[in-house]
């Protein structure tokens, strides 16, 4: 199995960077447990994967986070609020809650508080507009707010048309404060494991055989600047952040080897 993934890379590869690149990722994570997709940033070509069924929409948890600030925003003026999560209270995962925060604090450290708050005041054809833009599935019209937050596994999106669509999103000019966001997670926030880059992470209701409890998401942009490639890792059984590890490391397995 790994063979053909790594000789599919190579059928797809562009480059003698990518065919190195494409065969270290099949090399250094065999385990099932981990899949993941190479999306060349500057024109959505698949350059390597190991995901199967990776046009087929899975839940991606708080992956659709920027998409749904965006879709506020575009109601707003892009007029974000502040908003104080006192964690378990406020609904949020950490127990002790974030504090006093604005949009790209929200982002960087994936509030749940935070974006229950947004969702409340965007509309289901607000958010649809946005999705449809990018090339993702929408949420289920009859989804609560709450969806739009990533809760509850409702809204769900192929991952390969999802690391095509953060490209798209990092290059539309009203989403600065998402490159913001995103820079904020990689150096201190839920992805901090990364490093540096743009990052997101999102912790989902497992989806595929053998079921856990959960799935943590990572999409990586690297380099930050002049973005060359997009990465999305799932990693079973464990969170965003825990998944942002692996991430990570490959990551550096992307930038050691130009």
């Amino acid at each position: 199995m790994i063979l053909a993934v790594v000789l599919a890379g190579f059928a797809t590869a562009g480059s003698l960077y990518e065919q190195t690149v494409v065969r270290l990722l099949a090399e250094r994570f065999p385990s099932d447990r981990v899949s993941y997709l190479l999306v060349d940033a500057r024109d959505g070509r698949l350059a390597g994967s190991r995901w199967p069924a990776a046009s087929e929409p899975v839940a991606i948890g708080s992956l659709v986070k920027p998409f749904t600030a965006l879709a506020y925003g575009e109601r707003h003026r892009f007029r974000f609020p502040e908003f104080t999560c006192e964690g378990t209270r406020s609904g949020c995962w950490l127990p002790r809650g974030h504090g006093r925060i604005g949009i790209t604090q929200a982002i960087a450290h994936s509030c749940n508080a935070y974006f229950d708050a947004l969702a409340s005041g965007v509309r289901f054809e607000e958010v649809a507009a946005v999705a449809l833009r990018f090339g993702i599935a929408a949420p289920p019209a009859e989804a609560p707010p709450e969806a739009y937050a990533g809760r509850e596994g409702l809204w769900r999106v192929a991952p390969l048309d999802l690391a095509r669509a953060y490209g798209r999103l990092l290059a539309d000019g009203d989403a600065g404060f998402v490159r913001q966001g995103m820079a904020e997670a990689a150096r201190s926030g839920t992805a901090r494991a990364v490093g540096s880059g743009l990052a997101k992470t999102g912790t989902a209701p497992c989806s595929h055989a053998p079921l856990a409890p959960g799935d943590g998401f990572v999409v990586v942009i690297d380099p930050a600047e002049s973005p060359r490639y997009i990465l999305l890792v799932r990693v079973h059984g464990v969170t965003g952040s825990v998944a942002a590890v692996t991430a990570g490391r490959m990551v550096r397995i992307l930038r050691d080897a130009r």
